[in-house]
């Protein structure tokens, strides 16, 4: 059956000499996974333009009940990325975010919210006026609130310890070691108010950056999945002063 398909590339590898494998994730049906050309032609060229991480696309599939790998007709933009594909900082973020998409989303259903979240997302990285050091932050702080694992920091008080094992604050220190200082716990309740629109006013050192980082996957690798072996998460270390 023919079915118009709104997809987020976030992987291509290589399956044979003529084909490879796109991973992605759809609104209409969740992950899904499709054969797509290799090689130095005119059509493999316009479809890996087309498929890079993070960069929207619509098109119609050939979807067949029990079928792991679909076939695409038509693919096309929606809209044109050309600044993530050009932007070295963009494209770096957009691997980054697409990566660990891919752990997240392994066996995810069709969620239109979360999709959304997601395009809307990529739309923005490819904005001019967007500001992309804390991009990856924000990014993550709403997901965890999609997958429902966000902390209340609505009842964060000055001086509590954060308890990274059961997503609560305290006033003193659980038995285990999973845990943040109180100031590391007052800079974590302060991300619950970064916003897109307010993203820039959050300054950072690059030290300060990566420990940010490093506690967001470590909390989501706690409460959702494993996240080691991120390849692109080095990059993410040291891209941004």
């Amino acid at each position: 059956m023919l079915r118009t398909l709104n997809l987020i590339p976030l992987r291509v590898i290589p399956y044979s000499d003529r084909n490879s494998i796109l991973s992605a994730y759809s609104r209409e049906l969740g992950r899904v996974s499709f054969v797509v050309p290799s090689g130095a032609g005119r059509e493999a060229r316009r479809r890996r333009a087309l498929l890079m991480p993070m960069c929207p696309v619509v098109c119609v599939a050939d979807v067949v009940p029990g079928k792991e790998v679909l076939h695409m007709r038509d693919p096309q933009p929606c809209p044109p990325m050309q600044l993530v594909v050009s932007d070295p900082l963009r494209a770096s973020m957009a691997m980054f975010l697409s990566e660990v998409l891919l752990h997240v989303l392994r066996q995810s259903e069709g969620e239109p919210a979360l999709f959304d979240f997601v395009r809307n997302a990529a739309v923005r990285l490819n904005s001019p006026d967007v500001v992309v050091g804390n991009f990856h932050i924000v990014f993550l702080c709403r997901l965890l609130v999609f997958l429902g694992i966000a902390p209340d920091v609505a009842s964060y008080r000055p001086g509590m310890l954060f308890d990274m094992a059961d997503a609560v604050f305290r006033v003193s220190a659980p038995m285990h070691g999973r845990y943040l200082t109180a100031d590391e716990t007052a800079a974590a309740a302060a991300l619950g108010r970064m916003t897109w629109e307010n993203m820039h006013l959050y300054k950072y050192t690059r030290a300060q950056r990566a420990r940010v980082l490093d506690g967001l996957l470590e909390y989501l690798s706690l409460h959702h999945v494993g996240l080691s072996g991120l390849k692109s998460l080095d990059v993410m270390r040291d891209l941004f002063d």
